[in-house]
């Protein structure tokens, strides 16, 4: 412990060299000259003589700051070898020993990633971007190299988890585990609304944007932050679908634990659906704990892990066996009504992934593949993508039938809840839904998370053998559902 400590001081040491020496200034002017001379040769408009004197001037430039450069670098590495040599002369500690220990490429990695946080959050406290990381393309060049070092690969994300555990494992393992309670359904369904009703139920938990970008390490992550009492103003979803979010806001992120432990899962066309014998210990283990350490993010003594994730429709032969007595929560949707919400989705992000690089990268990171250019079908028995244009209505209905037929064939273990009883009475519905999870609800204003207008859509789009089979599955479904104190009446969604 003591080498480490004298490592730590020698790290700090040469992190004041680099700020004191002004080599990070230096090195950017650099750069600059260096992107000077290259814009000059690739510079049509430049004649020969012109361009050979930009290059000339840019050399010369390029040896004098590599000279400047090279004298501060050598002032940083005495600034951290004299900490070394003190207390190797004072007989702290050996200076072999504690070199050594820095050049361990696991030492290297983990100080390198806990100083770029540190140096991202003294950044953001000084000026904190308007979007912050709730956005889904944040504009800032800090928040998005801050995204993809954490995506960067899975060895980050394990690396990261470990460094938590070693530092918060014993306090988290205090906390007694929960059945959890797991939303899904196709996306559009209406698992948001029930995620934002149920988050705000007592003695629930779950992932929000405050857990971005480092969500493999939720408790080290809010640890770090901490000090910024980041505060973002609510903005508008990509989705364009009128829901605004903040960073205290739930989102789906934890498709990137299943990405993580089931990557072959992940085929180039589409996403296997996961069978019972999938079950993989070292996974549960890591969602048992993370229930554990976001209970302790919240300051609670015991939390149901509340998950809102649409790719655990793919999951749901796996779910009960990997999370006993688990809650899984599927809301229905009239089917035409989903569809097109579907395909105005499926194009909304066409648009914004072949807009914005960093937009299409952000969904595939966290995960979300259900549209656009990243649009990956999850592989339901009987769905052919080829059989339909994802531009059209009804390859979003007949992948449709095919989620929900794996719904129907798993209803037994599902909690089924009908998106226009959520319309009609929410507050019933709801109640009801909770009486089922055997969760209180407090004094919970349900009828605030859900629409009260008719769902209506245009039916006619449709191929009928289609809708009428898609119908078909929907009223069996329906009536397994759970249903509150008034009674079901006829369907309250339209078609025009």
């Amino acid at each position: 412990m003591t080498g480490f400590l004298v490592s730590l001081v020698a790290v700090l040491g040469f992190a004041a060299g680099l700020y004191f020496s002004g080599i990070v200034g230096t090195a950017r002017r650099v750069i600059a000259q260096a992107n000077a001379g290259l814009s000059a040769m690739l510079d049509s408009a430049l004649s020969d003589d012109d361009k050979e004197a930009a290059v000339r001037k840019a050399g010369i430039a390029l040896v004098l700051g590599s000279g400047s450069l090279l004298w501060r670098l050598i002032l940083c590495l005495l600034a951290a070898a004299l900490p070394l040599w003190g207390a190797d002369l004072l007989g702290i500690a050996v200076a072999q020993d504690v070199l050594d220990l820095m050049l361990r490429l696991d030492y290297i990695i983990g100080v390198s990633l806990v100083l770029i946080v540190l140096v991202w959050l003294l950044k953001r406290r000084a000026g904190p971007s308007e979007t912050g990381v709730v956005s889904q393309a944040s504009n800032t060049g800090g928040d998005r190299f801050l995204h993809m070092l954490a995506f960067s690969g899975g060895g980050i994300q394990r690396l990261m988890t470990r460094l938590e555990n070693l530092f918060f494992g014993r306090a988290a393992a205090g906390i007694p585990d929960r059945p959890p309670v797991l939303i899904t359904s196709l996306a559009r369904g209406g698992t948001t609304a029930v995620l934002n009703a149920l988050n705000d139920v007592p003695q629930t938990v779950t992932l929000t944007y405050r857990e971005m970008p480092f969500v493999t390490a939720p408790l080290l992550w809010n640890r770090l932050s901490a000090p910024l009492k980041r505060k973002v103003e609510k903005q508008k979803r990509a989705h364009g679908d009128g829901l605004s979010i903040d960073l205290d806001s739930p989102e789906a992120f934890d498709e990137v634990y299943w990405k993580l432990y089931w990557p072959e899962k992940y085929e180039k066309d589409r996403i296997a659906l996961w069978t019972g014998s999938d079950l993989k210990p070292e996974a549960r283990s890591f969602f048992l704990a993370l229930a554990r350490k976001l209970t302790l993010v919240r300051r609670l003594d015991a939390a149901r892990y509340l998950s809102k994730n649409n790719a655990n429709i793919a999951r749901l032969a796996l779910l009960p066996k990997m999370f006993e007595a688990c809650d899984i929560v599927v809301p229905l949707r009239h089917p035409a009504a989903h569809a097109n919400s579907l395909l105005r989705q499926h194009e909304n992000f066409l648009k914004q992934q072949t807009e914005d690089e960093f937009t299409k990268r952000y969904m595939r990171d966290i995960g979300h593949l259900e549209f656009g250019l990243l649009h990956k079908p999850i592989g339901f028995e009987g769905f052919d993508k080829g059989s339909h244009d994802p531009r059209s209505a009804n390859y979003w209905l007949a992948y449709w039938i095919a989620g929900f037929a794996e719904v129907q064939r798993h209803a037994e273990n599902c909690h089924i809840i009908v998106q226009d009883d959520l319309r009609r009475t929410p507050v019933q519905t709801m109640q009801a839904l909770c009486r089922r999870l055997e969760m209180e609800t407090g004094e919970v204003d349900f009828a605030r998370y859900f629409r009260s207008t008719p769902d209506e859509t245009d039916a006619s789009v449709f191929d009928p053998d289609l809708l009428a089979q898609a119908e078909q599955i929907y009223q069996a479904l329906a009536a397994r559902a759970v249903q509150g104190d008034t009674p079901r009446s006829e369907n309250h969604s339209s078609a025009v």
